[in-house]
């Protein structure tokens, strides 16, 4: 995290620099003038995650400096905290209408600045996953043929460890007769995959299923680069030999799992991906067949989608649209 300090005390100044160098954070301006301050952001010159602004300055207060940088295209959102040991109503008002995020009081406290910085850390983060899901929507809406079917092995979004499952089925074949027995395979079936795919748009359904993806891979750490999803729900992972989870343990693992559209989800009323586990097979010794590996893991998951509701954020024709719902 960057940070801009802006206060007409040199000591203060070094003060805060030495608690921020503490907390790992990088300070890439200091001001004692905030007309300067202003001018340089003006300009276009700083780059900064945050502002830490003293209240009272000569020449130009706290709140006129936080206002004027919220009149910049560059800051009109960057995140601004007042420093002062003025505790007045109607200055910290005034300073909260000119835009600024919260306070801290002096003498300052370098734990209840950590706690302030955790608090942007967490607000950053939060717009950095909102830019990168927008431009993820932009860039699937450019394809004028984006769109699948129920059966069809898509390949989820996720962190990491997801593979297609052409992939995966590569993989199997490529083990050959000596590292293909031992060789563990396990399904795991989304069962509300088919009431999402029908209540959901296609983007939505997607992100369904990378939100699916990302409890197996929090709650089954050995699927790490061998998960896929074969389509109709089943995502299926291929384990390295001796690597042999426990079914119930991680059946208890995936329900209490949370990926990181499980808060919207239960804010929107769409019930969050419900997964079963089906019993890992092994291949044999003798006469292991790549493909009738994957089948017989598939087999082990008890068939059948729970019957549930419809949400009760709808978009035009039943479908829970992205912007009118997830994005807002």
């Amino acid at each position: 995290m960057r940070i801009v300090c802006v206060d007409d005390d040199p000591i203060f100044l070094a003060i805060v620099t030495e608690y921020l160098r503490a907390h790992d954070v990088e300070v890439v301006g200091t001001f004692g003038d905030p007309t300067q301050a202003l001018r340089e952001a003006q300009a276009g010159r700083i780059v900064t995650d945050l502002f830490l602004l003293d209240l009272e300055m000569p020449g130009m207060t706290g709140a006129e400096l936080c206002a004027g940088l919220r009149a910049t295209a560059a800051h009109k959102v960057t995140p601004i905290i007042m420093i002062s040991s003025v505790t007045e109503r109607d200055r910290v008002k005034a300073a909260l209408e000119a835009g600024a995020n919260d306070f801290l009081h002096k003498p300052l406290e370098s734990v209840e600045l950590g706690a302030r910085l955790s608090m942007v850390e967490r607000i950053l983060q939060e717009r950095r996953q909102t830019a990168a899901l927008q431009d993820e929507i932009g860039s699937l809406r450019a394809q004028q043929s984006f769109g699948f079917g129920f059966e069809d092995a898509v390949l989820p979004n996720a962190e990491e460890g997801v593979v297609d499952y052409l992939v995966l089925e590569n993989h199997l074949v490529s083990l050959g007769w000596s590292g293909l027995p031992g060789t563990v395979v396990i399904c795991l079936r989304l069962r509300n995959a088919l009431w999402a795919f029908g209540h959901l748009e296609r983007l939505d359904y997607y992100d369904f299923l990378s939100e699916a993806a990302e409890q197996i891979l929090e709650a089954l750490p050995a699927a790490q680069y061998r998960l896929a999803y074969a389509g109709s729900g089943d995502f299926v992972s291929v384990l390295d030999r001796g690597s042999k989870p426990d079914p119930v343990e991680l059946q208890m693992a995936l329900q209490s799992a949370r990926g990181p559209m499980w808060a919207a989800y239960r804010e929107l009323d769409i019930p969050a991906p419900d997964i079963a586990v089906g019993m890992p097979v092994q291949a044999p010794i003798l006469g292991a067949v790549p493909l009738r590996l994957l089948r017989a893991a598939r087999m082990q998951v008890v068939a059948g989608d729970g019957i549930m509701t419809a949400p009760r954020t709808a978009g035009p024709g039943g479908g829970v649209g992205r912007n009118s719902a997830i994005l807002q």
